[in-house]
């Protein structure tokens, strides 16, 4: 799915009874990007709409560069659970130790060509442990 059919279906899931209500988009950037899409079409429809005012390009690189679902972390997937401006807490597919598959880890956006980097990780962990070393690493 394309990020605009992401809009659309955000756009179509948020309207009830012909009511939009943004308010059910939970992703913060893909509510942005439904509202302005909403107006731009309500406002294209309608030429006397007073969100004529408020039209604007939808910029759609704010979801293109949102960290993934999941990364590739030395061959092995991990699923991203959360995300600070510097580290990822996440839990590998197929870990080490079957009881600690949590790590946290450092990463930087390269400003080139938007690909992430990742270093300074701690592996083979509880989730409470991972937990307590994500909130420690981001204070």
């Amino acid at each position: 799915m394309n990020t605009f059919e992401k809009i659309e279906t955000a756009i179509s899931n948020a309207t009830i009874n012909g009511n939009f209500n943004s308010d059910l988009i939970v992703d913060k950037d893909l509510r942005k990007l439904a509202i302005q899409t909403y107006i731009n079409k309500t406002a294209n429809e309608n030429p006397a709409s007073v969100l004529r005012d408020y039209m604007d390009v939808v910029d759609v690189s704010i979801l293109e560069k949102k960290t993934p679902t999941t990364i590739n972390l030395g061959g092995n997937t991990a699923l991203v659970i959360e995300k600070s401006n510097t580290h990822i807490l996440g839990k590998f597919n197929h870990p080490t130790f079957s009881d600690k598959p949590y790590f946290t880890i450092f990463y930087m956006v390269d400003p080139e060509n938007g690909e992430y980097n990742f270093t300074m990780g701690s592996y083979d962990m509880s989730l409470l442990d991972a937990t307590n070393d994500f909130v420690k690493r981001n204070q």
